[in-house]
């Protein structure tokens, strides 16, 4: 196979003037994927023009990238076409798909059968660049040796070409390429089509009128899946079936499994914020049709999704979601099959056996409240004198109970748990009050060895639990145990949010972990570039900075009545 430079690869031809400037109306209709840009410049500058991207290039860990014979042909290739084309890249970018880019592929064989369509502004400038790509692949394949690689030839009346593996053609300012001809010859005979007799014959009308349905305004690019068409295949009708029929994926992710099980499409934008990115994902399908399982991951139309995220200092991650357990232990004859059932009855009557108390384990789960939050953070200081082989971060949970005698009753339960804990590991309770709250902890001995555990690792916790009004925290360690006490108290007052799911990662709590174990980049730092110690630690230092500078990725999920809606954004403050 012959190396043939992307941006010549995609060289177009000759032919007709274009009757309507959308790039999509080239796509044939049998694409199940399209891939739109209708403003290509600003999808550009939006990623070039970002900090973290400038401050990346700066990085010691990146120059092998930036200095690579790859990265430095790319370069000057771009410096021969701003010269030869008289602009800067932006300009250029304008003039060749300023009315935007489009790519379309079907899942097929391999491989599978794939179109690209820019539409430029300025037919001229296309045809200059068009005939300068195909010198400098003509120059590139000489050099190597390669004889008649590229074929010039007639295909529906428009000049075509084929280099490899690739066909192209150019109608006016629209520049195609596609990797089988036949795709090829479509999307040239849709470029000249008429623009109203013939346009239903493209994808044009359907992909945005779905896709525009559900996204939000401005998306830099945007994206339509035909997932009725995905869902024909044997392959999906067997994963939807077993998904009914699967207790524990019903319990992770039967919402969203029953959502796409009714979509016929997805729908999915790339928005640029004040902050950073959105990407945002629709269905036309949400809570509205749901089987009577699935409420377990919805809250009732009154009632919220989720609670505030609890951030506190080293935050790793934190999220909230909806999940009512009190409603399938409730619930359980119909919602779970015989052997699931059977199994959450013989667990019933055996842990309440040992529960303290006339408290049952179904009578706990039924008390157990939907909401539902964890999180994941670095210590500030180790629980014990003795540091763990292998360092973990801390992780606490809180959960809020339906009942309000939820969190006096299920405290004799923990506290049980822990004498037995005690008896087998002999650790020893100790007792805190943070803020008003008393905070229960168990404590490893340091001067006993444990089976098992040769590397310490259990010097990582210090678990703990305390109530907080109705709610219930455990944590890994006290640092974390009180910081979530104060954490609930100041996020309090806040409103809670229709979201049934929501998470965010902390890039500079990354970054901390990261500061707080060097070792292992510093080693990989000396022995991957041959670097001195100081040097090595200060490009360590380097990159930590510049993950800290990342800012955090914030998720959420609502299903609403007739909506299902996923948004990912990445904020850069």
């Amino acid at each position: 196979m012959f190396r043939i430079p992307l941006l010549a690869g995609v060289t177009l031809f000759v032919a007709a003037p274009a009757t309507r400037a959308d790039p999509l109306r080239c796509v044939p209709p049998t694409a199940q994927v399209v891939l739109v840009s209708d403003t290509p410049r600003k999808l550009a500058e939006a990623v070039t023009g970002l900090e973290a991207l400038r401050a990346a290039q700066k990085l010691p860990q990146y120059r092998p990238i930036y200095d690579s014979a790859t990265a430095r042909r790319g370069f000057q290739l771009l410096a021969l076409f701003e010269t030869e084309l008289g602009a800067k890249w932006p300009g250029l970018l304008d003039q060749l798909a300023g009315k935007g880019v489009a790519l379309g592929f079907r899942f097929g064989p391999d491989p599978a059968p794939a179109v690209l369509v820019l539409e430029g502004t300025d037919a001229e400038q296309v045809k200059k660049a068009t005939e300068l790509a195909l010198k400098t692949v003509e120059e590139e394949l000489a050099r190597q040796g390669a004889k008649g690689v590229v074929k010039r030839y007639d295909l529906a009346g428009t000049d075509a070409v084929q280099i490899g593996d690739f066909y192209t053609a150019r109608v006016g300012a629209t520049t195609i390429v596609s990797n089988t001809e036949a795709v090829l010859k479509t999307a040239v005979q849709l470029a000249v089509a008429d623009a109203t007799t013939d346009r239903a014959k493209s994808l044009e009308p359907k992909a945005r009128r779905d896709a525009f349905a559900l996204l939000p305004k401005g998306a830099l690019a945007w994206l339509w899946l035909d997932f009725a068409s995905v869902k024909e295949s044997k392959a999906s009708k067997d994963f939807f079936d077993a998904t009914r029929k699967d207790f524990v994926q019903t319990l992770a992710a039967g919402g969203t499994i029953d959502c796409l099980k009714r979509a016929d499409y997805i729908a999915a934008g790339l928005y640029r914020e004040p902050a950073g990115f959105r990407l945002a994902v629709r269905l036309p399908a949400g809570r509205s049709e749901f089987p009577a399982e699935y409420q377990l991951h919805v809250p009732p139309t009154s009632e919220p999704g989720t609670l505030p995220l609890l951030e506190p200092p080293g935050t790793l991650y934190s999220q909230s979601f909806h999940l009512d357990i009190g409603y399938l232990w409730k619930n359980r004859k119909t919602l779970a099959n015989d052997e699931i059932r059977t199994g959450l009855e013989k667990a019933d009557k055996d842990i309440s056996k040992v529960l303290p108390g006339s408290a049952k384990f179904g009578e706990l789960l039924e008390m157990w409240g939907p909401h539902h939050r964890f999180v994941v953070a670095n210590h500030n200081a180790l629980p014990y004198s003795k540091e763990p082989g292998q360092r973990l971060p801390a992780f606490g949970y809180v959960a809020t109970g339906r009942d309000p005698k939820f969190a006096k009753s299920v405290e004799p339960a923990l506290r049980a748990a822990a004498l037995i804990g005690s008896l087998q590991f002999g650790l020893k309770m100790v007792q805190h009050t943070h803020e008003g709250v008393e905070l229960v902890a168990y404590r490893f001995p340091e001067n006993k060895d444990l089976a098992n555990d040769a590397d310490g690792v259990r010097f990582n916790f210090e678990p703990c639990f305390a109530l907080v009004g109705s709610e219930l925290v455990v944590a890994s360690t006290v640092e974390l145990g009180k910081n979530l006490i104060t954490e609930l108290k100041r996020v309090e007052k806040r409103p809670a949010s229709r979201a049934v799911f929501r998470s965010v990662v902390s890039a500079k709590g990354g970054a901390d972990a990261l500061a707080s174990l060097p070792d292992p980049l510093i080693t990989d730092a000396i022995l991957g570039r041959g670097i001195g110690l100081e040097t090595a630690r200060k490009e360590v230092a380097q990159l930590v900075a510049w993950i800290q500078s990342l800012g955090t990725v914030r998720l959420e999920l609502d299903i609403a009545e007739k909506e299902y809606k996923f948004d990912l954004v990445w904020d850069v403050r």
